[in-house]
C-alpha cells in the first residue's frame, strides 16, 4: 500500500536542572560545591524505531524478523495509539523489503518452479533452505505466468502485532490479511465471485465512514476506489461488456444485483444503479456519460475516452 499516514514523533528533552548549595558562611570553609543534573536527551519509542528500520538492509529478508523483534521490545508498554505509529513504520518498511527482495529475485538466475510446482525427486537443498527464511520471515513463494514471485504472508503480521495494535487497526489487517488470501486478479482477470467482490466494495465503505480519521485512511480510500473503478470499467479478460455480444457480462450484472440486495442505501449502490439501468438497456452513450461524472467526483480514477 502507498501513502502512509506520517504521524511523526519528536525527541523527548529532559530540562537540566541545576541544584546549588548554601554560599560560604565563614573563609575558613571550603567553597560550596555547584551540582549539576543534566540529563541525557531521551528518543521517543517512534523515533527509535523509524532510527532502526533506517539502518537495517532492505535486500535482507531476515531484516523483517528484525524489525519485528524491535517493535515488540520498543511498543509492547506503549499505548495503542503509539503502538498503532509503529506499525505504520513496519509496514512502509515491509512494503520496501518486498519491493527489494523480488527485484533481486527476479533477477536470481536459479530455478524456483521446484517450489512451486510437482517435480521428480528431492527438492534441493539451497531452495528449501530459501523457502523457509522466506516464510520465517513473513514471505512465500508464489506463481504467476511470468515466473515465481515472493509474495507477502501476513499471517506473519498476524503473529506479531495484533496483540500490540488498537481494535481498529487490528480489524482493518485483519480484512487485509483476508482479502490477500483470497485474491483478486490473474492475468488481467478477476478471480473472486461476484458477491465476494461486492462484499469487499460493502466493507470498505462502511470501515472508513465508521473510523473517518483511521490512520490508514488514504489506503483504505484508494482500494475502495480501485474496487469501484473495476465493478464499473472491468479488466482486460473480465469486462463489463461480453466479449460475445457486447451486452452486460453476467459477472456483472450478479455483482450489482447483489450490491442493490445487500448494501440498497450504501453510496457505492447508489453509483452502481443507474450505470446498470442505462446496460440493461443497451444505452452505452449514458453509461459513458456516468463513468465520466463518476470519475470527475473523485469515485473512479480511469479516464474514459468518447
Amino acid at each position: 500500500m502507498r501513502g502512509l499516514l506520517y504521524l511523526l514523533s519528536g525527541v523527548l528533552l529532559l530540562a537540566a536542572a541545576c541544584q546549588k548549595t548554601s554560599p560560604p558562611q565563614q573563609e575558613t570553609k571550603a567553597p560550596a560545591q555547584l551540582s549539576e543534573e543534566t540529563s541525557t536527551p531521551k528518543v521517543s519509542p517512534l523515533t527509535e524505531y523509524q532510527q532502526f528500520l533506517a539502518k537495517l538492509d532492505s535486500g535482507d529478508v531476515t531484516s523483517v524478523s528484525k524489525a519485528a523483534d524491535k517493535y515488540t521490545s520498543l511498543f509492547n508498554s506503549q499505548s495503542t495509539s503509539i503502538a498503532d505509529s509503529g506499525y505504520v513504520f513496519f509496514d512502509r518498511f515491509y512494503l520496501r523489503v518486498d519491493n527489494t527482495i523480488n527485484e533481486i529475485h527476479l533477477n536470481d538466475t536459479t530455478d524456483f518452479y521446484p517450489l512451486v510446482t510437482e517435480t521428480e525427486g528431492p527438492i534441493p537443498k539451497k531452495l528449501v533452505d530459501y523457502e523457509r527464511k522466506a516464510e520465517a520471515n513473513g514471505f512465500e513463494i508464489a506463481v504467476t505466468e511470468g515466473g515465481t514471485y515472493l509474495d507477502q504472508n501476513r499471517d506473519f503480521v498476524a503473529n506479531h502485532f495484533y496483540t500490540f495494535v488498537s481494535p481498529d487497526l487490528k480489524e482493518y489487517l485483519e480484512q487485509v490479511n483476508k482479502e490477500d488470501k483470497e485474491g483478486f486478479d490473474e492475468d488481467a482477470g478477476i478471480t473472486v465471485t461476484p458477491t465476494q467482490f461486492a462484499d469487499r466494495i460493502i466493507w470498505w465503505e462502511n470501515f472508513l465512514e465508521k473510523h473517518p480519521n483511521f490512520i490508514f485512511q488514504k489506503e483504505g480510500e484508494m482500494l475502495l476506489e480501485s474496487y469501484m473503478t473495476i465493478i464499473l470499467t472491468g479488466m482486460d479478460n473480465t469486462p463489463v461488456l461480453s466479449f460475445e455480444n457486447n451486452r452486460l457480462d453476467s459477472y456483472y450484472a450478479e455483482a450489482y444485483q447483489y450490491l442493490q440486495k445487500k448494501a440498497p442505501n450504501s453510496k457505492a449502490n447508489k453509483v452502481v444503479q443507474p450505470y446498470y439501468k442505462a446496460l440493461q438497456k443497451g444505452n452505452t452513450a449514458t453509461a459513458n456519460a456516468l463513468l465520466k461524472q463518476y470519475q470527475k467526483a473523485g469515485i473512479i480514477y480511469n479516464p474514459v475516452s468518447d
